[in-house]
Order: structure tokens, then sequence, then C-alpha cells
């Protein structure tokens, strides 16, 4: 059986999730199911698309994921199932498999075989009555081609990139807040040079620690994140309230050499 991996904006107060899983398993009984996360912050498209790429190598071939962050139920956007490195994709096509589907070999097709879907299908719940069935039926078996026809225009948003100011500076921001409040950027490391003052908010740091225990609690550090990208902390505290930071504020890495305090 694949394993079915879940990521959605539903949180767990409400029954949503609990009834994807009935579905999933009225239709593949002996079918793993993993949670990634369900708090992704509300209709939050692209803080989903970060996390999903975040992780989802992590992930044995053959897992089918099931990304669900949909403020679009119900319109005439599509929902789609993608391939990409042996792992299967099922969402709607908004944007979220973005980081998923930008290179190497994929397939991407539109689910339009009611046959796979769950009766009667809702307007406002597609998690349930469309996604969940679609990636319980590949669980079992299905070829992805027998959900619909192959398609070559999802959508795809471009990747937040740093770039490069008429000073030589690199200015990046903020792409994704984890629950512990590390502020992720677009940063890399070859984006950082050994000598730097990052500025944030009017704030600034030229700290650059190697884990989170060994900073002083409360004081504002950089550090590379697991996921490879630089990210503002505070140990045992949370840079976002400590910078009154948001998802999409502007940060910038200045060359130590060139800083006048």
């Amino acid at each position: 059986m694949k394993p079915i991996a879940l990521l959605t904006d539903f949180g767990l107060e409400d029954y949503y999730v609990g009834a994807m899983k009935g579905v999933i398993l009225s239709i593949s009984p002996n079918a793993p199911i993993i949670d990634i996360s369900h708090n992704i912050r509300p209709q939050d498209i692209r803080s989903a698309a970060f996390v999903l790429a975040a992780c989802w190598r992590d992930f044995p071939e053959g897992t089918i994921f099931v990304a669900v962050v949909d403020p679009g139920v119900g319109s005439d956007r599509r929902a789609i199932l993608a391939t990409a490195e042996g792992r299967f994709f099922v969402a709607p096509d908004n944007g979220l498999l973005s980081f998923v589907l930008n290179g190497g070999s994929v397939l991407a097709f539109q689910l339009t075989n009611e046959k796979y879907f769950k009766h009667p299908i809702s307007r406002t719940f597609h998690g349930r009555d469309i996604f969940a069935p679609v990636a319980a039926h590949l669980s079992n078996g299905t070829p992805p081609e027998e959900f619909g026809p192959q398609i070559r225009d999802f959508v795809r948003f471009e990747s937040s990139r740093p770039r490069r100011n008429s000073n030589g500076e690199a200015e990046g921001e903020i792409i994704y807040i984890d629950v512990f409040g590390n502020l992720v950027t677009n940063l890399r490391r070859g984006d950082v040079p050994a000598e730097f003052v990052i500025e944030i908010n009017g704030h600034q740091t030229s700290r650059l620690a190697e884990f989170y225990a060994g900073e002083t609690a409360g004081e504002i550090f950089a550090i590379f994140g697991s996921a490879g990208y630089l990210e503002i902390s505070a140990n045992r505290d949370s840079a976002a309230r400590l910078l009154n930071a948001n998802v999409g504020e502007k940060v910038l890495v200045k060359e130590q050499d060139v800083y006048v305090s």
C-alpha cells in the first residue's frame, strides 16, 4: 500500500481531517496515513507550498501527498494529480504545488473522472469528496491517467528569490514563520557573506549561530535551518513576536565592512 501524507489548513478542532481519513480508509483500508500538518494558516497557499517543498523528499517513493489549502473550493479552479520523482501529489490547481513542479520530469492530470469521487460532491469540501478518494484509489494501484486528461498549464507562482540592490546588498524576505516564531527567509548560504549584518524592521544582528541552545535567551540571531534557508531566531522566544515581523517582510544582508553604525 502506498502511504498517504496529509497537509491542510483545517486544524484539528473540527471534523474535516477525520472525515478525509474516514473516506481514505473506506476505499483503501490498509493505507498508512501520515499527518504532515493541519495548522497551515487559513488560506495561506504559499506557506503550504513551502512546507510541502521542505519535506516531500523525506518521504519514500510511492508516497501520495494530499495537500488541501483551497480558498477557491467550489469555483472553476481545477483539481489535479501530479507525479514527480516517483511520488504523487493531489491538490487544487492554485499554485500549492509550485515548488514541487518547478523542475525535472513532471506529469500532471486534471481530476475529471467522477467514478473515483465520493458522491454527492460538496461544493465546500473537495478534500473529502475529491482529493481523499482519489488518493485512496491511487494507493490501491489505480494509474494516474485513469483520473483525467493530462495537462501542462497547471498553475505555478514564481519562487521568491533574493536580489541585489544598487549597493550590492542582498535583499531577501520572510517566506514562512514556524510555530516557534522562527522567521524563515529566502536567503541561502551563498547570499550571506562571512562577515555580515542582517537588518529587519530596524533591528540588526551579525550573529550566525550553529544551534539554538548556544545563544542567550531572547537574543536575536541568524541560523541556517533544516530546509537550507537562513532563519532569524531567538532562543526560548519568538523572533516573530520580538521583531513584530510577518511573512513578506524585507530582510537586508550587508557586508560588515561597509556597515556604518
